[in-house]
């Protein structure tokens, strides 16, 4: 009984440590935003989060209150559903129902604790050290920062491990946690029984996560768990089956009743939206194109030399049975499934979306490869000349503290930036306004072109928001459209200026509006496999970009120019009578010009040039009179 107390003494110990770690690595980036911005939490969550990652804070609310088809709109009832990450989002779901806005911080903890135990038990499969398991699992954390630091990340490929793990909420955040944890599974079945109750118990669960969430990782996942029977099974397959349906069915239903909620979801969600995700019909050419394309790839000399010495290296180990050999396998076996999943699942869809997180998962497996058979191979020399306690510990302060310094100098940046100081304290302040007309009327509408307002003013129960993203809202695409034109005209613009707001610009590699992308996201994806309803109107040096542009390249967003005709005859036509004047309007002169449409704004607002170029007018009541 004394030893078992010990061992759970010191697994304690572990647990706690790994929390300090977790703990040090999430702190600095908060602690560092709260000493250069002064902002309330609701409107710094949102300009915290990496990348575009905030327009899913919304569908944490819409779980936390079950409400999946609100049209902040009060005139637009009934909508369809809006097809959510359901357990993606739970987490933080629930710690935002208990914590409000400070649940995300807190969540965004927990998924790095997590992130560091699940690391940390994959190492301690290969036998590293306690200390040792600690240093590899923080490098693999701030693996992105460091390809940044030593100017690696233009490098092929390796680009691409910034989606290995980072804080961008959802993705990867959240849904590579479980996929890491499938890894961590099936290491761990590699020297026990399989056929266990609580093994399919537990693989129904990763099953229905990844399912409802991000269902590229399922797919990785059904086909690594059948190849690893068969090689767990001698690659006797017909033993896969033989008394072991039971098994088998406590999968699927444990999987059938977690996922039920998002099927149904699905059953009752808007079309128009899954458009706008990016979910297309595929029929066997476009299948053909999608294969021959893949298959292309996959015999470029650049990774036939990554799959080759891979192949070469599990070769090796297996043949000369290096320790942990058998471990290598699983990970061999998961890299292969990658590279099986999105042929199987192109082959057997009727539908497709954004195939190409299948290739970037390809990469992020053959690195997972590589890199734990390289420690693998140097396990025995890092076990015996790592053995000084002050000097690993002291790589791990190290390793903490340049990810920290990083981010200090992140952020020091970004407050000598005038234009993006401004930008910051304009939004903070707008909010601030918004909140304290909430007081008086709290069915006050707001009008702005500003996704991160609209986000905000979500979370923060403004009911009433005229334009707002489509990515946002299961509004179909003709309303997105309504709304768009009746403000337009609302704020004195006319056809062309209407027009002109979407207009196809050229930036970079790839066509990108980000008012078309605001409004209408991958509606107007075009590539070599798909346009807008499959549309060849476009001008000939525009067809031309598309048609050598990769089909799995979804991010390229252009309108067909019958499209722009359709548009300009519904603006010309649209009859905008009885438009209520917004309560708010907030306005990033910058980017949409009003200064010479102040005389119709002036008249029934006050103005506020908060910041240059940002201005925000308030309706006048019968005796108001402006500040200024």
């Amino acid at each position: 009984m004394f030893v078992k107390e010990i061992k759970q003494y010191l697994f304690n110990r572990t647990i706690l440590l790994l929390f300090i770690c977790a703990f040090l690595l999430f702190v600095g980036r908060w602690f560092f935003s709260y000493f250069f911005f002064n902002e309330e939490i609701g409107i710094k969550i949102i300009l915290e989060s990496p990348s575009d990652g905030y327009f899913f804070y919304p569908f944490v609310k819409f779980f936390s209150i079950l409400d999946f088809n609100n049209s902040y709109d009060p005139n637009i009832n009934n909508l369809k559903n809006i097809p959510f990450p359901l357990y993606g989002i739970f987490l933080h779901s629930f710690f935002f129902k208990i914590f409000g806005s400070f649940g995300f911080i807190i969540s965004e903890l927990f998924c790095i604790f997590l992130f560091i135990i699940i690391f940390y038990f994959i190492f301690k499969k290969f036998n590293f050290s306690k200390i040792v398991s600690i240093i590899l699992t923080l490098f693999l954390f701030v693996l992105p920062i460091l390809l940044e630091v030593v100017n690696l990340k233009s490098i092929m490929y390796l680009s691409n491990l910034e989606q290995f793990y980072n804080l961008r909420f959802q993705s990867p955040l959240v849904v590579n946690l479980v996929l890491f944890y499938f890894v961590l599974f099936l290491l761990d079945l590699s020297n026990k029984e399989i056929f266990q109750v609580k093994n399919f118990v537990i693989l129904g669960f990763i099953l229905a996560f990844s399912f409802t969430s991000f269902y590229y990782h399922f797919i990785i996942e059904v086909l690594s768990f059948f190849i690893f029977l068969i090689y767990k099974l001698n690659f006797k397959i017909s033993s896969i089956f033989k008394n072991k349906i039971k098994f088998y069915l406590i999968s699927f239903f444990i999987f059938l009743i977690l996922s039920s909620p998002f099927i149904i979801n699905m059953i009752y969600a808007e079309a128009d939206f899954s458009e706008r995700m990016g979910i297309i019909n595929i029929d066997l050419d476009k299948k053909f194109i999608l294969l021959n394309y893949l298959f292309k790839k996959l015999i470029k000399i650049e990774f036939l030399i990554v799959f080759i010495s891979i192949s070469t290296l599990i070769y090796f180990i297996n043949k000369y049975k290096f320790e942990n050999y058998y471990l290598n396998n699983i990970l061999y076996i998961i890299f292969l499934s990658s590279i099986l999943a999105p042929f199987i699942f192109i082959i057997f869809t009727p539908k497709i979306s954004l195939i190409y997180h299948f290739t970037n998962l390809i990469l992020i497996f053959a690195f997972l490869c590589l890199f734990f058979l390289f420690v693998n191979f140097l396990k025995k020399y890092i076990n015996r000349y790592f053995v000084n306690k002050n000097f690993l510990t002291f790589i791990i302060l190290l390793i903490i503290f340049i990810y920290n310094i990083n981010i200090f100098y992140s952020y020091k940046s970004k407050y000598e930036n005038q234009a993006y100081t401004s930008d910051r304290k304009y939004l903070s302040l707008v909010t601030k306004k918004i909140r304290e007309s909430q007081l008086t009327n709290k069915d006050l509408s707001l009008l702005t072109l500003d996704p991160r307002l609209m986000v905000w003013s979500i979370m923060n129960d403004v009911r009433d928001i005229r334009l707002i993203s489509g990515q946002l809202v299961s509004k179909t695409h003709d309303m997105i459209e309504n709304d768009l034109i009746l403000s337009f005209k609302f704020l004195n613009k006319n056809e062309d200026d209407f027009i002109n707001f979407f207009k196809n610009e050229k930036k970079s590699w790839r066509y990108l509006n980000t008012n078309t992308q605001l409004f209408f996201w991958m509606r107007y994806s075009a590539n070599s496999l798909k346009t807008h309803k499959e549309s060849k109107d476009f001008e000939s040096d525009t067809l031309k970009f598309i048609l050598n542009t990769s089909p799995l390249t979804a991010q390229s967003l252009i309108i067909p120019e019958s499209e722009f005709k359709r548009l300009r005859l519904k603006f010309r036509n649209f009859n905008e009578a009885n438009y209520k004047k917004p309560d708010i309007i907030s306005i990033n002169n910058q980017y949409f010009k009003l200064r010479e449409d102040l005389n119709i704004l002036t008249i029934n607002y006050c103005s506020d040039n908060l910041f240059n170029p940002f201005t925000m007018y308030k309706l006048k009541y019968d005796g108001d009179i402006c500040e200024n």
